[in-house]
């Protein structure tokens, strides 16, 4: 039988498997964490895109319409008349400058 003297001292293992047990856990939460904030990060951009596809996708249907229709004169007369300041024949244009104001 051994004296109590000689008895050594046996490393508590318990207390390390706890320790190891709860960094453990606190890494696999903060990988949780991060992952959810780049999930939802992830869903905003998705968002974002879609709302732009939308958009894109009326004005294809607008410059669509436009292409279908068969009488385009009437457009670039406008465009000629208010962008470029061109008169059709027999018309004269006046310009006022409202800097001078």
């Amino acid at each position: 039988m051994p004296t109590q003297g000689a008895a050594k001292k046996r490393p508590n293992h318990s207390l390390l498997l706890i320790l190891a047990i709860a960094v453990f856990v606190c890494v696999i939460a903060v990988a949780c964490i991060l992952n959810y904030s780049a999930a939802a990060q992830n869903n905003r951009k998705a968002q974002e895109a879609q709302a732009q596809c939308s958009e894109i996708a009326k004005q294809n249907a607008t410059l669509e319409s436009f292409l279908d229709d068969e009488n385009h004169d009437e457009y670039y007369e406008k465009i000629a008349r208010e962008q470029y300041d061109y008169a059709a024949d027999g018309e004269r244009v006046f310009n006022y400058d409202s800097s001078d104001e």
